[in-house]
This record gives C-alpha cells, structure tokens and sequence, in this order.
C-alpha cells in the first residue's frame, strides 16, 4: 500500500500547541514571551508553527532564513516579515518618516525613508528603530514574529534577534517564535552559542519536538490513508521512520516494496513518481533545488526553460512543492537537498548560470546582487562572480549588514589570483578591498580579523606616497589592536600622527584619536599636547566632530589638574558644536565626561542630573540601548556614592533590561553586586561574577573601568574569610596595574591594603605603596581615596583615618565615610581613647542604618558592646510622613502630572517600578488616586 501527501491534521503535538497557545495568551494579558522551538529535520517544526499561527487571534509577521551554502542574505527573516507587513493599515502609523529612514535596510526600496548613514550609530538605529515598530504594532493587538530555520539565519539577523528577545519588556503583547534544526548545531555553530545565551532570558522557553510514538504514527497514518491501517503496516512504518514525521510519509510512499537504501532515494520516492506520471514536472523540480529558498513564480519558468502549468500544478499536489506567496519553495529542505545532490557537476553548473542570467535580466522584477553572487560563484564564472561578489558587499554596507559585508569582500579576496582583470571588474586595486574588509571587520566586531587584513593593506602601500591612507589604516589597526589588548597599538597611532601631511584635513582626527588614547593610559601632558594640535588642525579644516572631541579631552585633562568650573564651558561648547552639525556620538561624550568629572569632584546631584540628560539624548537619537549605556553607569554609580543605594538598584535592573554591550553589562552588574555585598548577601556577587565572566566579548571591550571585577572579587573573598583567594586576584590585577587610570587604581589600592593587613603580609604593604607612588590624586575623590590608602596601609593612626573620614563628609558618600570611621574607631579603641571612638562608632551606626548596610553595622554594634561604648549619633529619621527620599521625588513628578511611563523615563526605571512606588505613596498618604496624592501632598507641605 502507498500514499501520497501530508497529512490532514497535526497529530501528537497538543502539548505544545497548548504551550503556545498559553503563551500566547498572556500576551494577549500584556506580557511577553519567546519560544525556542528545536528538532530535527522532517519532525515537524514548521507544521506546528503553521497550525498556531493559522489559529492565532494576532497579527502575524512570518519571516524565514535560506540555505545560501555558506553565504547569507542579510536580515532576511525579518526583511521577508516587514515585506508582509508593507499592507497592513498600521504600517504607516508604526513607521513614521524618522524610523522608516533607521529601518531601511528592512524595507523595499519604495517604502524605505532616505538612510541616515551607514556608520555604526546606524546600525544601533535600526535595531532600535526595529524594536520601536514592533512595540507599536503589539499595542495594538497581539502580535506574533516567527523567526523560521534560523540554524541558517546570517550573523547580522542573529545579532538582531538576541537584541529583540533580550529588550522584549519594550513590546509588551509581542510573541518571538524562532525554530531551529537541533541535530544541525555541531559545538562550532554560531547558533549554538546564542540559544544557549537566549536560554538564560526569562522570558524565553523552549519546546523540543520529540519524535512520534507507535500510537502517534497510527494517528499519522490513519489520517494519511483516510483508513484503518492494518497493524503490521503501522509496526512496519514506525520501525522504518523511527517516528519522523516527514519519513512516516516517505515511508507509506514506498510502499510495501524493500526500504530505500538511503535517506536520499527514501525521500526522493516522491519525487520519482511524480516525474513518472508528469515528465514535464522532472525540469521544474530540478531547477527549483538550485534556487536559494523560495523561487518566484517568473524566474523558475525562465530557469526551467518550459511553461510550468500542469507540471508546477502536480509538484504542488504531490507535496513536493508548496505555494509561496507569488512562488513557490520545497515542502521540506530536506526533499530539495536530496534532489539537488542527484544533479550532475554538469547540470548544477549550467542550472546556477541560468539563474544568474535570469536574474541579470530582471527575472522577477529585480536584480539580487547577493544571490547572483551565489549562482555565479557556484557556476564557475570567477570573472563574473568577483565582480557580483564586490557589488554585494556594496549591497550589504549599506543594509548595516557589516559581517555579511565583510565575508563577500572575503570572497572577493579569495577570486582575486583568478581573475587577470580583477581590478577592471571591480573598478578598483586589492587595497581597495582590503581597506574596505578592515572598516567591515572592525564594524562587525571582529578586531582578530580585521588586524589581519590591515596588515595585509599596509603591505601593498607604500608610507612615502600614500601617507593619508597609511595613516588611517595605522590609526584604525591601533583601535582594533586597543580591543585586543595588545601592547603595540598606541605605536600604530602614533606612526599615523607622525606621517599624515601637514594641513590636511584628515590631521585633527587622527590627533584627537591619539590624544584620546593617551589619556587614558594614561599620559595625560602628551595627550594635552596633541588635543591642542588636534584642535586647531580641526578647527582650520572645518572638521566640527572632531573639534567637539578635542573640546572634550582636553576639558577633560585640564580639570583632572584642578578647577572643573573653568571646563564645564569648554564641555558645553563641544555639545553645541556636536549639537548643531548634527554629531550625537560627540554630544554624547561631552555629557559622559561631565558627568563622570563632577562625580569626581564630589558634585553629586549634578552628576545624576547630567547623567540623565545624556539618557534622554541618546533615546531621542535612538541610541539608549548602545551609547546610551554609558550614561546608564554615570547615573548608577552616582547615586551609589550618594548612598542612594534602592535608587541605583532599580537603574541598574531597567539598564540591563535595555541589554547593553557585554561591557556595559559587566559593570552594572558589578556595581549590583557591590550593593549586596555590602548589604550581607554574598550570593549575589558570586553569581554575578560567574554571568560578568559567562558575557559574549568582555575580554575585549571591558567595561571602562578594567579593576571593578577584580575589586569585586577582592571584597566577596575578604568577606568570606578567604584572603588567600583574595591575594590572588590582587596579585592579578596588581600585574597590568599600570594600564589603569588613577581613579580606578585608588578603590584597588585600597581593597589591596585590606588584603595585606588580612595576611599580616608585610611585602605586599610595600609593594602597595609602591604602587601608590606612581599614582596623583586627581580631583577630591582620588584624594580621599588616597587618604584611605594612607589610613588603611597602616591602620594605627586615628588621625589619619579622621582626615579620610573628613574628605568623605565633604564629598556626602556615605558608605566611604562609614568605613573610614569605623577604622578610626578602631584605632582610637586600640589607643584608649574611648570618647573618641563613641563618636565615630555613631557616625557608622547612623550612616549604615540609612544605606541597610547590616555587616558594617553589625560589626560596629559588636566592638561598641565589646569596649563597653555607647556609640555617639542615632540613625536619621525616614522622610516626612513616612515617604522615603525617593517616594518623595516621586511624589513631585507626580504631582506634575506625569504618568509612570513618563516618570521610569525621567528617573530611568521601568514603568512597572514607578508604579509600586506610587502605590507606596498612596497607600502612605492614606488616598486613592493621584490627584489626591498631589492634593495632599500640598496640604502637608511636601512639596516645598
């Protein structure tokens, strides 16, 4: 007995269409889910998808990756999703003219706005110009993305899904649904990693499609037959299958004859008798298994060189082809795989140069540069494939696509030899290529291989002649070899300065680039130096960027030196510069030094307000989830330091719900882990030091302080009474000590002379003075932090620990304050001086109470009941009525009419979080709504 077709109804699935029907459901209630969908071939994923998606009460953007062999369209899921969303009636409402232009990489030429760049703010637009649409199109009504096959998905479509799924708390209502090969990802498959990393998400669930029962192949096969089977049909079916969906229908196609000898001749029994009974359909299916993924309708008949008619009609029928928009696709990649491994070298040959002739003519109403690439290189046209190939990388810069970008160069590399015209088809040298394969490496964040291929574009010029582009490449190998750590970068940067031509108008970036780089080494009189020649090179080029950053640095090196009054008119003439020609990276940076300089000067308030500014301006740049993470750090560590310990802790869980670069990640995480370890959780460090170290990238581009890791870890050892361990990390970090910068230097000194006096190691003392003798204090917070050191390093003089503690009142940081008073009590203990050590040990109660810093407190209540001390100061009341500081900042805003989305913006929390805080004012406040809040909040004077 045989069969043909799939079968009527989807058996043996329930639980997981009920999972996704569940998950669905609670974004229909508002919130948010994906839903990893793994398997192997032929079991069944795509069947799923399309009985869910067919019964879902949502809007529905279906989106599949392609078999490219080796070689990808890039964002193509999500160019083929927004291609069926170009109908909807919302489409014009979700994509207004500012987001069209982020998003036209994803857009038909005749729907995208006109692009605003091909730089790396682009690419960071169009991602969260793609998350801004989707929020909108869910608001609305459910909506469901499926992201199909994406073992095949191309780097820059994974880099934009990890980036939807991990910011998915911005589209409340939204379903990601993505469905992979399981039995593809070998431990090298960049899917791999990915799914691995998603699988950490919250949010993020996974369904793994187990083969069919006995039971289920039965239901299987009675619904294929329309019949009772008989059960040695059923035994014998299952035993061949093994339960694969895909091959129960093979299987039954066979027939009761002997079982294929091979998977290939078992699925192509479908194939074979549908050629048999339709000769015409044999030239159709063959063309079709060249075609990359799904072939329009016109350019299969031009391939196939017949009209389709009843030859398409009976594939269709058959199961072999299925009904793709306006083409068509094979019902499984497997059956297409399998056809096209029966073509001869001959035929595979001429059926990829048709198609690239087809697609040269117009054929489907386009000229695909990517996938004519593919068909000439795999028609062993290398002339004409190189020629494509440059075109596509063409393509791809400007469709953000940097990876894909930089692998078609790769291609255009490796034709090059064979092609004696190579230069003439490309309209350019092989320098040329290699320069633009270094900007692609670099862009797609591959520094090991653009190292590489700048070294190899500097061999082919020649210093004397071509001195600009010598000094550019220099400049941006000395980058790229700055992520990598490696110790010659600088010297590239420098080569560049030197040989670049006088008045040339490339001369002010590279000095500003090096300038930059050397104060953070730092050698801060050299960078001053170049700044102030970087900003008169650009000053007389017009080049306004770069003069916007000379601003900054040397703002920057000449406040470190004393006065920070004189530079904030300096800062704040960069950000009108930056502002006015439109420049939001230099904007951003004048607005990052601000702060981090009047953080550094103890101006604490002022540091959050500028911090939140930057905020603002990146989210209106569309930039709040790449260089908007910067400003995220200022404004936690800020209030950190101001001991507004909760306040910080709700910024830093929004920041990481926005999933900033791993660096950034690293260093709010640490900051959290701070927090708890000074609150008596020692867990939480130490699960956080294990994700900081788990994180994509951190040994390249670290967080901007390289020590914070390492400090942590140095704190949570010495907590649990491992000062050994915590010797260790020292010894570490102490190592490449001399590549930080002295504000981060200071804290580790500090955490060092704890682990020496731990050890009772007189050697490491001296090493860490040492080390302090290298460093200046620059500013009011280097200089306490140096006091500490002096303090800490010998721990006996009380005088030494009441200056430190002087400093920290001064600059109103709390936590510091009450560990050096603590230190000072101790040492007057030590030295009998009783009253002395009352007071201080009051000053730790109060000040620990207020931050629920409990072991300090601890710690202090035991040597105050140990010496008989009664500690001097009571801990400080709560806010007025009961309102914490914060709730009463909040209180204000609400006060002014705002609404929780709108407050968690200003103060960067989540909206969920302002909104318990609202309710914590309510409830105190003894009211029902806000306008009663506000009411009595006048009325109790609260708002003065």
């Amino acid at each position: 007995m045989s069969a043909q077709g799939a079968s009527p109804v989807l058996v043996g699935r329930e639980r997981e269409t009920a999972r996704l029907a569940d998950a669905l459901a609670r974004c229909a209630r508002g919130e948010y889910a994906t839903v990893l969908v793994g398997g192997e071939a032929g079991i069944g994923k795509s069947r799923l998808v399309a009985e869910f998606t067919g019964a879902a009460d949502a809007r529905v953007l279906l989106g599949g990756c392609v078999d490219l062999g080796g070689a990808d369209l890039p964002f193509v899921p999500f160019v083929a999703a927004l291609r069926g969303l170009i109908a909807d009636p919302d489409f014009g409402e979700a994509v207004p003219a500012k987001v069209r232009a982020d998003l036209g990489p994803l857009l038909p030429a005749e729907t995208a706005g006109e692009p605003r760049g091909t730089g790396d703010d682009a690419r960071a637009r169009l991602f969260e110009g793609t998350l801004t649409v989707l929020a909108r199109l869910a608001a609305g009504r459910p909506l469901v993305l499926v992201v199909e096959d994406a073992h095949w998905a191309d780097r820059s479509s994974r880099d934009l899904l990890q980036f939807l799924v991990r910011n998915q708390r911005a589209i409340p209502g939204s379903l990601l649904v993505v469905t992979h090969r399981s039995d593809e990802l070998g431990r090298a498959h960049p899917l791999r990693s990915l799914l691995a990393e998603l699988g950490r998400v919250p949010w993020v669930e996974r369904i793994d499609l187990a083969r069919l029962s006995r039971r289920e192949v039965v239901h299987q096969v009675r619904a294929i037959l329309d019949a009772e089977p008989a059960p040695e049909l059923v035994g014998a079916v299952h035993e061949r299958s093994e339960g694969n969906p895909l091959f129960v229908e093979a299987v039954l196609e066979a027939g009761d004859g002997p079982l294929p000898p091979s998977l290939d001749d078992l699925l192509l029994a479908r194939v074979d008798r549908l050629t048999a009974h339709t000769p015409g359909a044999a030239p159709i299916v063959r063309a079709a298994s060249a075609a990359v993924g799904r072939v329009d309708h016109e350019l299969l008949v031009t391939v196939a060189g017949s009209a389709p008619g009843e030859a398409v009609s009976a594939a269709v029928d058959a199961g072999v082809l299925v009904v793709d928009g306006d083409g068509y696709a094979f019902r499984h990649a497997l059956i297409r795989d399998a056809v096209y491994r029966t073509l001869l070298p001959g035929e595979r040959i001429a059926l990829h140069a048709r198609y690239a002739d087809a697609i040269r003519a117009g054929a489907s109403g386009g000229h695909w540069t990517e996938e004519l690439a593919h068909h000439l290189y795999a028609a062993r046209k290398p002339g004409e494939a190189l020629h494509a190939a440059w075109e596509a990388a063409n393509v791809a810069r400007r469709s953000l696509a940097y990876a894909e970008q930089l692998r078609l160069l790769s291609r255009v590399l490796e034709l090059w030899d064979r092609v004696p015209d190579a230069a003439d088809r490309v309209g350019a040298g092989r320098f040329t290529v290699l320069e633009r394969a270094t900007e692609a490496a670099n862009r797609a964040g591959d520094p090991e291989e653009g190292d590489l291929l700048a070294t190899a574009a500097l061999a082919e010029l020649d210093p004397g002649t071509d001195r600009v582009r010598t000094a550019l490449l220099l400049e941006l190998r000395g980058r790229m070899r700055g992520q990598l750590g490696r110790p010659d970068a600088l010297g590239d940067r420098r080569r560049a300065v030197e040989i670049v031509p006088d008045g040339h108008p490339a001369r002010g970036f590279l000095l500003n680039a090096l300038a930059a780089a050397l104060m953070e080494v730092p050698l801060e009189d050299e960078a001053r130096q170049y700044a102030q020649r970087g900003l008169a090179a650009a000053h007389e080029a017009g080049d306004d960027p770069s003069e916007a950053s000379a601003l900054v640095t040397l703002a920057v090196l000449d406040a470190r030196d004393g006065d920070l009054d004189a530079q904030l008119p300096r800062l704040a003439r960069a950000r009108a510069i930056a502002e006015n020609v439109d420049a939001p990276r230099e904007r951003l940076r004048a607005l990052h030094s601000e702060s981090t300089l009047l953080h550094a000067y103890g101006r604490l308030g002022e540091a959050v307000s500028v911090a939140r500014s930057g905020l603002v301006i990146a989210r209106d740049a569309g930039l709040a989830r790449s260089y908007g993470a910067a400003h995220a750090v200022d404004l936690i560590t800020a209030l950190i330091s101001a001991g507004r310990w909760d306040e910080a802790l709700e910024s830093g869980d929004h920041a990481l719900e926005l999933a900033p670069p791993a660096g950034f990640s690293a260093q709010v995480l640490c900051l959290k882990g701070f927090v708890a370890l000074r609150r008596g959780d020692r867990r939480l460090p130490d699960g956080v030091l294990a994700r900081v170290h788990a994180l994509p990238g951190t040994e390249i581009r670290f967080p901007p302080d390289p020590l914070l890791v390492p400090r942590l870890e140095i704190e949570l050892r010495l907590a649990q009474d491992r000062a050994d361990a915590a010797a260790a990390v020292l010894d570490r970090a102490l190592t490449g000590f001399g590549a930080a910068a002295s504000r981060f230097a200071w804290p580790l000194l500090v955490a060092g002379s704890r682990v020496a006096h731990a050890l009772g190691a007189d050697d490491l003392r001296s090493r860490l003075r040492a080390q302090a003798e290298t460093l200046r204090a620059a500013g009011p917070v280097q200089e306490a932090h140096a006091r500490s050191f002096a303090a800490e390093i010998t721990r006996e003089d009380v005088t030494a620990w009441e200056s430190a503690t002087e400093a920290w009142r001064e600059l109103g940081q709390p936590w510091e304050r009450a560990e050096t008073a603590m230190g000072a009590a101790e040492a007057a203990i030590a030295a009998g001086e009783r009253t002395r050590a009352a007071a201080h040990l009051g000053q730790v109660a109060a000040l620990t109470a207020a931050l629920g810093a409990t072991p300090l407190r601890e710690r202090a209540t035991d040597l105050a009941r140990r010496a008989r001390i009664t500690p001097g100061e009571r801990a400080p009341r709560t806010g007025s009525h009961g309102l914490t500081p914060r709730e009463l900042e909040i209180l204000h805003l609400v006060a002014d009419g705002l609404g929780n989305a709108d407050i968690g913006e200003r103060l960067f929390i989540s909206a969920k979080t302002a909104s318990v805080h609202v309710s914590n004012i309510l409830g105190k406040l003894a009211v029902a709504n806000r306008v009663e809040a506000a009411a009595q909040a006048r009325r109790l004077g609260l708002l003065t």
